[in-house]
Formats: C-alpha cells, sequence, structure tokens
C-alpha cells in the first residue's frame, strides 16, 4: 500500500511540474497587450479622463529579434490622428518576467491605422529609434502582468519634466497604464493625476 501511494504522489506531482512548464509566459504576455481597446467606461465615470482608443497587433521588423508589436493611441473622436505611436519590442528575462523596450518611428504617417489593415506593413531595425531606459520590466501575477519603467532612466522634456515613467498592469480583458512626467525636484509635470488610464478590451 506504502508503495502504491508514493506512485501516486510522484504522479500528481510530475502532473503539476509539467503544466507549469507548458506555461508560456511571453506568449501570454503578447495575448494580453493585442487587440482593440479604450477607456470609453473610466471616461463616463471619471471625465478629468479622455476617451482614449488603444489598438495594438503583431508586425514584422528585419534586423530585431523578439516579438514585436505596433502600438497606437488617439481619442476616440479622433481616430485618425493618433497622439501615440510606438513599437514594443518583448522578450522574456524568467519564468514570470517579461519586458517590452519601446521604440518611435521614423515614419510614423505610414503606420497610421495598421491595426485595421489586412496587409503587415514590414519594418526594418532602421525604421526605429529606441527610448532609452524607457522599457518596462512587469511580472506575472497569476491573471496578468504588473511592472513599471526604472525610476530616472526614461528622459523626457515636455512641460519641464526630466525624466517619465510608466506603470503597466494588464490582464486578459484590460490594460492599465499610468504615464507620468518628473522634474528635477521630483514634482509631477504632466500625466494624469488620479491614477492610471483603464483600456477594457473591446
Amino acid at each position: 500500500m506504502l508503495i502504491l501511494l508514493l506512485s501516486i504522489g510522484c504522479g500528481e506531482k510530475s502532473s503539476e511540474d509539467t503544466a507549469v512548464q507548458s506555461f508560456d509566459v511571453l506568449a501570454e504576455f503578447e495575448s494580453q497587450l493585442t487587440g482593440s481597446f479604450n477607456s470609453n467606461a473610466q471616461s463616463l465615470e471619471q471625465p478629468q479622463y479622455y476617451d482614449v482608443s488603444l489598438k495594438a497587433c503583431p508586425i514584422v521588423v528585419s534586423g530585431i529579434e523578439g516579438t514585436t508589436l505596433y502600438v497606437e493611441q488617439a481619442l476616440s473622436e479622433q481616430m485618425n490622428s493618433p497622439y501615440r505611436q510606438r513599437v514594443y519590442v518583448l522578450s522574456q528575462t524568467d519564468k514570470e518576467t517579461v519586458r517590452s523596450e519601446i521604440y518611435e518611428l521614423n515614419n510614423e504617417t505610414a503606420m497610421i491605422g495598421q491595426c485595421d489593415k489586412d496587409a503587415i506593413i514590414e519594418l526594418t531595425a532602421s525604421d526605429l529609434i529606441l527610448k532609452e531606459g524607457c522599457a518596462v520590466t512587469l511580472v506575472w501575477n497569476g491573471e496578468g502582468f504588473e511592472g513599471q519603467t526604472d525610476i530616472g532612466t526614461c528622459l523626457s522634456t515636455m512641460n519641464g519634466a526630466t525624466y517619465a515613467t510608466s506603470v503597466v498592469q494588464t490582464t486578459a480583458d484590460s490594460i492599465s497604464s499610468w504615464d507620468q512626467g518628473w522634474d528635477a525636484n521630483g514634482n509631477q509635470v504632466w500625466g494624469a493625476t488620479d491614477g492610471p488610464y483603464i483600456f477594457v478590451r473591446q
């Protein structure tokens, strides 16, 4: 009987280990970021927040290794005039941690509406500009990911800022993002003050 119980116990542990090993944290991160989202519900409850559309979709960038997404943000009433266009290059640093390197585009106009097009525009590394120090490192929490930029490394000069921070949390159904600019004395000079923007999957 003892031998039988030990055998059953070992079998259950092996099954659990296999389930853990089969979880692809990078694929899950990409899945939670990709799609169409907006902050309409938040804007109705908190009028100080705009109704913003956020769209993210896979693209191909030759010369850059890693999972690559094009991300576009626009006021929902001005979808053809996005105020932020970025490329995220995603990577995995350990079994529960992922990283998103942030790039700007040399030719933003050509990418407007990319996530709504059938054909994928193929870019090269020379089409992108790395935002040094602005990468976001996030950790899997069992339902989604949460993390932020390093403090003081993502330089910004907007409205008298010296650096910017970004705090991000994702789930299967939403992305929350709190971007803020800070001056040399640690005073906030741009960005939301009451909490993150909350984008709900559509």
